[in-house]
């Protein structure tokens, strides 16, 4: 090894600089990451996004774009039109993709024909095998993440006791977060009564009802001024 290792990195990034594919003029223009790193030398950080530069795919055969070109082109089919438009015009992600069923008309009325890919994760159809499933491996039909068994048996016996012992229902996806709890549910339903609202026309002092300053007052309250103002007209008239 060179007591020198620097000069060696600088002797090859400078060869790396010559090669054709990484000519000036294919290389790609400065990003907002590139322009934000102030240390060292001019530096292209690759991303995903690098894949889709004109100088990757030249070529046909080593393309990443046309490698992807089938797939696409289905997302695209499953995709509503009013999607794709906002994601070229308006520069919004792309949604909705196979959110409606092959078949089936979406929002406008057109009618939305793909064809469904295989479940790369666990059908044994799949380009390459399932992601998700080892040969040699037995799997339950309900294992989504391929913990094989008897490892799925064994922890879903696990959750299923803790529940059991807890006094929660096995299926608790729609059931409230109140665990275990032995008293009834609380309702804020509004008391019914079948007592009218207004007060009765004739009412003595002595009754409980609740008084609302800003509504109607009661006809009793009214009752009191009046032979409060002719009792004081009656004194001073004496």
């Amino acid at each position: 090894m060179s007591h020198r290792p620097l000069d060696i990195l600088r002797k090859e990034a400078r060869a790396a600089d010559r090669a054709p594919h990484l000519r000036r003029k294919q290389m790609p223009m400065t990003d907002t990451i590139d322009a934000l790193d102030t240390i060292g030398g001019m530096y292209h950080h690759g991303g995903p996004y690098d894949a889709t530069l004109a100088s990757r795919n030249r070529n046909k055969m080593y393309s990443p774009v046309a490698a992807v070109e089938d797939s696409n082109r289905e997302a695209l089919r499953a995709t509503p039109r009013e999607n794709i438009q906002d994601a070229l015009l308006k520069k919004m992600p792309l949604q909705g993709t196979a959110d409606i069923p092959s078949g089936e008309r979406d929002m406008s009325g057109n009618t939305i024909n793909y064809e469904e890919g295989a479940d790369l994760m666990r059908e044994p159809d799949a380009v390459g095998g399932a992601y998700k499933r080892w040969d040699g491996i037995q799997y339950h039909p309900d294992d989504l993440k391929g913990k094989g068994e008897p490892s799925y048996t064994y922890e879903k016996d696990l959750k299923e006791q803790k529940r059991f012992h807890r006094g929660e229902p096995v299926e608790y996806e729609l059931s409230s977060n109140m665990r275990g709890s032995k008293r009834p549910p609380f309702s804020h339903n509004r008391s019914f009564s079948e007592n009218p609202r207004t007060t009765p026309e004739f009412s003595n002092g002595t009754d409980i009802r609740r008084h609302n300053s800003t509504g109607k007052h009661r006809l009793s309250d009214g009752i009191r001024r009046r032979f409060g103002s002719m009792r004081r007209k009656k004194v001073e008239v004496e």
